[in-house]
């Protein structure tokens, strides 16, 4: 008696073939979907902080003035015309929606400050300032460098940070 083989239609499953190549597509692909969703998430972690930190400069600077002409909650006692921030570090810890959390010490700046004040700090904002007396005829001015850093819990050179530089009388 002789078998007819089955029509093709009627033949089901995967060749091995077929199973070898979906298995390379998605050694391919898998990867790069995962490093696609990775960027984007820093892209957004990033477009925050910069949405952040207008507000948080603008702080920054309203502590300056008010450490200047009397005293300041946060900031010690700083002389118009005189230099700050290069001896020792002058920071200010922020929480997530740029509200102003406290002081942070030199060695919580270098270590990565999680928590300031039982408050989950995000970003931090180093103030420095240099006074530029190289005008002649002009009064000194004092160029102030606010550095926003994040994320605030990570050690100091392993944090993404955007400077910003404004000039005070």
């Amino acid at each position: 008696m002789k078998h007819s083989l089955p029509k093709r239609g009627w033949l089901r499953g995967v060749s091995l073939v077929e199973t070898m190549i979906a298995i390379g597509i998605l050694a391919v692909v898998g990867p790069l979907a995962v490093a696609t969703l990775l960027k984007s998430g820093e892209g957004g972690v990033t477009a925050r902080a910069e949405t952040r930190s207008v507000a948080i400069v603008e702080r920054c600077l309203s502590e300056l003035k008010t450490a200047r002409d009397g005293p300041s909650q946060y900031l010690p006692k700083l002389e118009p015309g005189a230099n700050f921030g290069k001896d020792r570090v002058v920071c200010l810890a922020f929480a997530g929606d740029g509200t102003l959390l406290g002081k942070v010490d030199e060695g919580s700046y270098s270590s990565g400050s999680g928590k300031v004040d039982s408050q989950d700090a995000v970003y931090l904002a180093k103030l420095q300032g240099d006074l530029q007396t190289q005008r002649t005829g002009f009064p000194p001015l004092l160029t102030v460098t606010v550095t926003v850093e994040y994320p605030a819990v990570a050690p100091q050179n392993k944090r993404n940070h955007t400077e910003f530089h404004t000039q005070l009388p």
